[in-house]
């Protein structure tokens, strides 16, 4: 029985071993990550997800107040952002993540109480409406909210500097891969949260009363504890070997750097710039993305639930197909990314658009047969670019900023958060689908900063060894 047991342990160790590539600063950091990434992601869905959105809309009865109770997290983020991001460069931040392991109890407790006193604080629903549950209710509400979003800025911001300090530093390719790995995780997770709702719904008559809607929400607050006890394990990384693993683009030997004058040599209508501007380029598409999302993203369920007449069990179906379309469109993208002889941001490109026809023709598309085929199709090419977009932001910066930037890309995921508001105020005013309308042109106009990036970020030079072969 302990030789069994051994070889268990064995192959669990091999298993996660294939997920972490050789050449890693710190395996150990690169193991949390991707165990933290799975937590988080499962956090997101069960306790934030559309089940908690539709908790929060049968609670205040109107999408405005749904977009103003989920801003608050995203207003919190942006006050954070940057004494974060600085904190981050300038403070230990394996101490950071554990002053954010304590936010995210705090969060996870108040958000508990929440979920369960909601219910009991709201009044009896006569005639179809249901009393406000009081300001006592709201003020803990939205504390929980607050809490989440500093902690979201604080845990992402320091954890992803780690994870990128700690990654391999032999190519571009494998940080990208590194990073799909970590994206393809995510979105697993992202479809097992679901399935806790699904099972749940099923038990209790699968309808939306705000009664049977805690059991659902409550895995989720239950799993921050551990989530926290993991962002405690981090290990600091050395600066001397962090700074190995700056960018290609910036860095090499001085072979690399003969090479790259090559490959620029051959390319005399199509100079390399530097990647001084990739940063600023990809935070202007992102906060512009994330704006768009805002508006529709907290409202896709509310748009199914309330137009559609989805039941929770379809929702909560489409909600775990989703992220396993993301998983397959980021592997898809990152081959095709690969065999791109332009690079990777064409790739992306081509998807990203697609992904904004596919919103347009959810706007006027009636069958909800289509629209869930649709649904998925534009959410998971909208969403798969997000492993690329982090490997080339790795490589375009020093370890030295990679605290304030990767502060400022958790403002740019919680600002779609914030954007909520405005999305609630446009549900209510002009309908679901034209709010999909202005949300397509906002991702049209941040596609403009990606075309720029094309000669910025190029495909990655085959190695020296291969291209002297005759």
């Amino acid at each position: 029985a302990r030789s069994g047991s051994h070889a268990d342990r064995r192959s669990r160790v091999e298993g996660m071993r294939r997920l972490v590539p050789p050449g890693c600063v710190s395996e150990r950091n690169v193991t949390l990550s991707l165990a933290i990434a799975v937590l988080g992601s499962l956090v997101v869905t069960i306790a934030h997800g559309h089940l908690f959105t539709a908790f929060i809309f049968e609670l205040f009865g109107s999408n405005s107040s749904v977009g103003l109770l989920e801003s608050a997290s995203g207003f919190c983020a942006l006050a954070a952002a940057v004494p974060v991001g600085l904190a981050v460069d300038k403070v230990s931040r394996t101490r950071l993540l554990r002053y954010a392991a304590a936010l995210g109890l705090l969060a996870a407790v108040s958000g508990a109480l929440a979920v369960v006193l909601g219910p009991v604080l709201a009044g009896p629903a006569e005639g179809g409406v249901r009393g406000p549950p009081g300001p006592l209710f709201t003020s803990l509400l939205l504390a929980s909210l607050c809490f989440w979003g500093v902690f979201f800025t604080i845990a992402q911001s320091a954890a992803l500097a780690l994870f990128a300090d700690s990654a391999p530093r032999s190519s571009q390719q494998e940080r990208q891969a590194l990073y799909a790995t970590k994206s393809t995780l995510t979105s697993l997770a992202f479809a097992c949260g679901p399935l806790v709702a699904l099972t749940s719904t099923l038990a209790s008559d699968n309808d939306w009363r705000l009664e049977r809607m805690p059991c659902a929400l409550l895995p989720g607050f239950l799993l921050m504890p551990v989530m926290c006890y993991l962002l405690t394990l981090f290990e600091e990384v050395d600066p001397e070997a962090a700074a190995l693993q700056v960018s290609l683009l910036e860095r090499g030997g001085a072979g690399e750097a003969e090479d790259a004058a090559t490959d620029r040599a051959r390319r005399p209508g199509a100079a390399r710039p530097g990647t001084t501007w990739v940063p600023y380029l990809l935070l202007a598409a992102e906060l512009i993305t994330s704006v768009g999302a805002g508006m529709t993203v907290k409202f896709f369920g509310l748009w199914f639930k309330n137009v559609h007449k989805v039941s929770p069990a379809g929702l909560a179906a489409l909600s775990a197909a989703t992220p396993v379309a993301i998983a397959v469109a980021v592997q898809f993208l990152n081959r095709l990314a690969r065999a791109s002889p332009y690079g990777p941001v064409p790739a992306v490109l081509a998807l990203w658009l697609t992904s904004v026809g596919c919103l347009l023709a959810m706007a006027v598309a009636t069958d909800w047969r289509g629209l869930m085929l649709l649904h998925l199709l534009r959410t998971s090419l909208a969403n798969c670019k997000e492993p690329i977009a982090r490997a080339i932001l790795a490589d375009a910066i020093p370890s030295s900023q990679r605290g304030r930037w990767n502060a400022v890309g958790s403002l740019t995921s919680m600002t779609w958060t914030g954007s909520a508001a405005l999305g609630g105020f446009l549900c209510d005013r002009y309908g679901y689908g034209r709010t999909f309308v202005f949300t397509a042109v906002l991702y049209v106009f941040a596609a403009l900063f990606w075309i720029p990036l094309v000669w910025m970020v190029p495909a990655e030079r085959p190695a020296k060894k291969e291209r002297h072969k005759f």
